[in-house]
């Protein structure tokens, strides 16, 4: 992995920003358009507001999710409802969104988001402490599958993770390894402790860690 490290969360963001905005910039000057997926919480709030006012092309951009909660899209725990109010407005607003919940199915939603979304260039990946990023929780029934790269598995699958609340919708192993740019934004020292141990090898123990076996150029970017 490639880490950068910042003293403060206002030079995380705009070191990030900036890369991500560059990366977005060079695949639609090769490409004619690209697809950013990003990740929910509060942790990127700063970071799709220094984003939303990047002078991109955003019209040749289309936006989507790294994971989803299972809920309605208006709900406060709604990766779509973080999306909608940070990120699509100021110049991203013009950006084309889809979302990953879009029946009351979950089983539809994520066939529909294989159908929908068939190339990801950007992605911003998060981690949690107990070293899972998306929705692959080292607590899942579903771990085997997501990680197995030998399968043919769906880009978006669904898991059930027992420390968390919800069901979700998100990237399988196979699906976060054909980005072609992955960013992972994490803060704090335990996760600094935690994002290093991962990078030692690949371990269940920190799904993250799969990632970063598999793909050397992922960029984390930290602060404390």
């Amino acid at each position: 992995m490639q880490l950068y490290q910042f003293p403060t969360p206002e030079e995380q963001v705009a070191s990030l920003a900036d890369q991500i905005a560059q990366a977005l910039t060079n695949t639609i000057t090769t490409n004619g358009r690209a697809t950013l997926a990003v990740s929910g919480g509060k942790s990127p709030i700063k970071l799709f507001s220094e984003l939303s006012k990047k002078e991109l092309p955003w019209d040749k951009v289309t936006i989507t999710l790294v994971d989803e909660r299972f809920l309605a899209t208006d709900h406060e725990d709604s990766n779509e409802n973080l999306v909608r109010k940070y990120l699509l407005i100021n110049n991203a607003e013009q950006a084309f969104f889809t979302g990953l919940v879009t029946t009351r199915n979950i089983v539809y939603s994520t066939a529909n988001a294989n159908l929908q979304i068939d190339n990801i260039d950007v992605a911003i990946l998060g981690m949690g402490e107990d070293g899972h990023t998306a929705s692959i929780f080292p607590c899942c029934d579903e771990l085997d599958t997501v990680l197995d790269t030998q399968l043919s598995v769906e880009r978006y699958v669904i898991t059930n993770p027992k420390t968390a609340n919800y069901q979700r919708i998100g990237l399988s192993l196979n699906g976060i390894l054909n980005v072609k740019h992955i960013f992972v934004s994490i803060n704090g020292s335990k996760k600094l402790d935690i994002i290093q141990e991962a990078a030692k090898g690949a371990t269940k123990q920190y799904p993250i860690s799969y990632v970063l076996a598999a793909r050397n150029d992922t960029q984390v970017f930290w602060h404390n």
